[in-house]
């Protein structure tokens, strides 16, 4: 049977590349919990990325057993940078995601 899989979204402000984005996240998580990456199967999704306003928007993929213990290392990522988090509750939350081009999920970390 396939391990079912958790979607969160994330919003960073002042950033403005994908690898600064991706550097930033894994950083935080990796200081928190160096195996959390290895043991839930952590990824970026790379073709769901946007830069919005003065941020980056990424899409986060996790394994479900541990969903619980990424939502509170990402939402202590705020404590570093100024960030936003909402955990997407279904795949088509993320169907959604790629049709829409200037959708705003979630709200402004200002």
């Amino acid at each position: 049977m396939r391990p079912k899989k958790r979607y969160i979204l994330l919003s960073m402000s002042d950033v403005d590349s994908e690898e600064e984005f991706e550097s930033r996240l894994f950083q935080t998580i990796i200081k928190m919990d160096p195996l959390l990456p290895i043991k839930g199967n952590f990824r970026l999704i790379r073709n769901l990325n946007k830069k919005i306003g003065g941020g980056f928007l990424g899409v986060i993929s996790i394994g479900n057993k541990y969903k619980y213990d990424a939502i509170f290392l990402l939402s202590l990522v705020g404590k570093f940078y100024k960030s936003n988090l909402l955990t997407l509750k279904s795949s088509g939350s993320l169907k959604n995601i790629k049709k829409e081009e200037d959708s705003r999920y979630g709200t402004n970390a200002e």
